[in-house]
């Protein structure tokens, strides 16, 4: 019997004046996951989707009826969404029902009157039944049960209602599908999921429910301990209290009522968010500190805090009528409310108080009408997560939303690295006062990313441009929480050191247009020069630091490939990874001889251009970043910079120049003296607030990551040579001091107080 044909899981079509459509198909009908993502690339206005379903044997559209399982025809009209900056346009659509057979549409131009089709008809996508390569193998119900089980324990064991225990077994089953397919055998399966149904943990038997889901909650999550908290923070700060949320409280009622509190800047002006309890209802307030017509756009959801506008998965449609506040109106999929003033004797501000009673949502979108433009949160909706007051297991003092966020943000961060800090940025603002556990979350998300743990480009095409804008805007971000929030620098400065410095205007635009001169002035046009601009032209990252160092490594070791291939494997770059790029680098470099001296004044001068932007705790970039550009074999004082950091000392300017200068050299003992002088002499600019912290930071971290590299340097030269005596005793001191980071308070007073440096380093001992 002939197999039935599978529809194809990608689609392209040429449109008019240049455009492309892509539509790529995951999941199955069988799986109740399909999802179809159409999007629209050298696009440079809204185009809207005019769609329907299908079913097997009637060409008539349908879509969603009142009902969750009926349908009437009709036709379904969903604006594509520009992603970030940049020429594509995005609509994802998420299917359920396994009767549907496909979807039809035609595309209507947003700006004129005018649509497409493909040949005069519908375009059509037919939709898989089953996931590629899924075995149809029986597996045994006990082994599915002990895998649902597992699926229960990794959540943290919440009190579930039978929908979601049906949930954790469908999920079970697909798991284990999957697994099948990848080629494991029925028996492998069975050990992995040999758990006892109805252990419990001894620990945990003599505890109360709410005390357990705690107890297994931070036992699988507590990253505080990780961390050493810096002394004489105040145990009850959780948060920064704004004036404008001091005012919204003192006028409503704060204390106990209150579940959680958000605060955002959109220029001159700040928005307030509160969650409150009372007597069981629950009540978001939305408040803004400035005058005029202002009105609140938002929406429900059902099933996550993330979506808002209507799609077949979550059935998420504007709020019930009952629900809504006064001076209220609907509108298609949401609901626009506007602002009430109040004014007290403290102060003035607008709100909306929406009470959504006893009635359980996961979270509210909305965006902001000022009467002549839209106020957005880093171009995303504000949202607001009601997880925590509707017994989604989260634990008080806890961040499961966030947690819960990262994991289903993750696929669409893969994407490219503009998108996973773009994210990074609308996260880390939602946390920012919630206390050092939000950004802790953060921190170990991008410890991940920073340790090639997470995909960082997957079939996307990003400029590098854009790339560096997002670093720049998450950056600045960390800069203002590091200003604000003294309690958690610590904390801040660690993500800082997984992430680059990034930069607006020409920062990024340099990594293509330089590529392209260094090809032009060394006639390298073809081969793997050519592969590698391709890359960096659609997904620059950290890895291209490490190739350009391979390069500039290959040709002053008279173009030897071993040196290539020995630079590249000893920073974790392998052949199969350098395939594995969405813009494959297969080909080894391959140079003219007489080209030799202009590529490595060329390469040297890119490698500083990529580290600018994808390594901030590079020393020269981030000296530079300081002082400016070097002249005479010294960086020069730039007046811009130096004002404004509030004028660097002349100590520190001369200790920076001999660190420049001396980096390298052989003889440690010098080097590592102005090291941990320069950290002395830049702390006090850490403690203070001035436009140019980031700056700062970075360079601390550059000097505490030069610290360590130096004493490592050192202690391989010394593995075969037997130094002199005094040669170890200011090598363990060095190392002792290192280890402390010269960060607390008691080793620099004696240190500041001008006292002698050795005998100081050694009372840190």
């Amino acid at each position: 019997m002939a197999a039935s044909k599978v529809p194809p899981r990608a689609h392209q079509f040429q449109l008019v004046d240049g455009m492309q459509l892509q539509i790529n198909v995951s999941g199955s009908l069988n799986g109740r996951n399909v999802r179809v993502e159409l999007q629209l690339k050298n696009c440079n206005r809204t185009w809207v989707l005019h769609w329907g379903f299908t079913f097997p044997g009637n060409r008539s559209w349908f879509i969603p009826g009142d009902g969750s399982n009926s349908y009437k025809p009709g036709a379904l009209q969903t604006p594509f969404t520009k992603v970030q900056s940049g020429d594509l346009y995005v609509v994802n659509i998420e299917l359920l029902d396994p009767k549907i057979q496909a979807i039809e549409f035609v595309l209507k131009d947003g700006s004129r009157d005018r649509w497409l089709k493909l040949n005069n008809g519908n375009f059509r996508v037919e939709l898989p039944e089953h996931d590629e390569n899924v075995v149809t193998q029986h597996i045994p119900k006990d082994v599915i049960d002990r895998r649902a089980y597992q699926i229960w324990e990794r959540k943290g064991r919440p009190m579930g209602s039978p929908q979601q225990q049906k949930q954790d077994y469908d999920d079970a089953l697909r798991e284990l599908q999957f697994q099948l397919s990848r080629g494991l055998a029925l028996d492998e399966l069975r050990g992995n999921s040999n758990t006892e149904v109805s252990r419990t943990p001894t620990l945990t038997r003599d505890l109360s429910k709410d005390q357990m889901v705690k107890y297994l909650y931070r036992r699988r999550h507590d990253v505080g301990q990780w961390l050493h908290k810096p002394m004489g923070r105040s145990k009850s700060f959780n948060r920064q209290v704004s004036a404008l949320m001091d005012l919204v409280e003192k006028r409503y009622g704060g204390g106990d009522d209150v579940v959680s509190r958000q605060s955002y800047y959109a220029g001159n002006c700040e928005i307030v968010v509160l969650l409150r309890v009372i007597r069981g209802e629950v009540h978001v307030l939305v408040a803004m500190n400035i005058k005029g017509s202002i009105v609140l756009h938002w929406g429900l959801s059902k099933l996550s805090s993330v979506e808002w506008l209507y799609n077949v998965k979550t059935s998420c449609k504007a709020p019930p009528p009952d629900l809504l506040p006064e001076k209220s109106k609907l509108v298609p999929g949401a609901c626009q409310t506007y602002f009430t003033e109040v004014a007290t004797s403290n102060g003035f501000f607008q709100v909306v108080d929406i009470n959504l009673r006893q009635q359980k949502f996961e979270g509210i979108q909305f965006v902001i009408w000022t009467g002549g433009s839209w106020i957005k949160n880093n171009g995303a909706n504000f949202s607001v997560n009601l997880k925590a007051i509707n017994g989604g297991g989260e634990v008080k003092g806890s961040m499961n939303w966030l947690l819960d966020e990262i994991a289903q943000r993750e696929k669409e961060a893969e994407r490219s690295l503009m998108h996973r800090f773009s994210i990074a940025t609308e996260l880390t603002d939602r946390c920012k006062g919630e206390g050092e556990l939000g950004l802790i979350g953060i921190l170990v998300w991008l410890r991940f990313m920073a340790s090639r743990h997470l995909t960082w480009n997957k079939n996307y095409n990003v400029k590098p441009r854009e790339i560096s804008e997002a670093q720049d805007k998450f950056t600045n971000l960390l800069q203002r929480i590091y200003l604000n929030q003294p309690s958690e620098r610590e904390i801040v400065r660690l993500i800082m050191s997984c992430v680059g410095r990034g930069g607006k205007g020409d920062v990024g635009q340099r990594i293509r247009d330089e590529i392209l001169t260094i090809q032009r002035n060394n006639e390298c046009k073809t081969g793997m020069m050519e592969e590698w601009h391709q890359k960096l032209h659609n997904n620059s990252s950290p890895d291209d630091i490490i190739i350009c160092e391979a390069l500039l490594n290959y040709v002053t070791s008279g173009f030897r490939t071993d040196v290539y291939w020995q630079t590249l494997n000893a920073n974790g770059l392998t052949k199969e990874k350098l395939a594995s790029y969405d813009r494959p680098i297969t080909s080894e470099p391959r140079f003219r001889s007489d080209a030799k001296d202009g590529l490595i004044r060329d390469l040297t001068m890119y490698l500083k251009t990529l580290k600018a932007v994808h390594s901030g705790a590079d020393l020269e970039s981030a000296i530079e970043s300081c002082l400016g550009p070097l002249s005479n074999g010294h960086y020069r004082g730039s007046p811009d910079r130096i004002a404004s950091i509030g004028g660097l000392t002349p100590k520190l300017q001369d200790s920076l120049n001999f660190v420049r200068s001396h980096v390298a050299d052989q003889n440690i003992a010098p080097l590592m003296e102005k090291l941990l002088e320069s950290r002395i002499e830049l702390r006090p600019f850490l403690l203070t607030s001035h436009g140019k912290a980031k700056d700062t930071i970075f360079l601390d971290l550059a000097l505490d990551s030069t610290v360590r590299t130096t004493l490592e340097r050192a202690l391989k030269d010394l593995s075969s040579v037997q130094p002199p005596v005094s040669t170890l005793m200011h090598i363990h001191i060095y190392i002792s001091v290192a280890k402390r980071q010269l960060s607390t308070s008691h080793c620099l007073k004696g240190i500041n107080k001008g006292e002698n440096k050795k005998s100081s380093l050694v009372s840190c001992l």
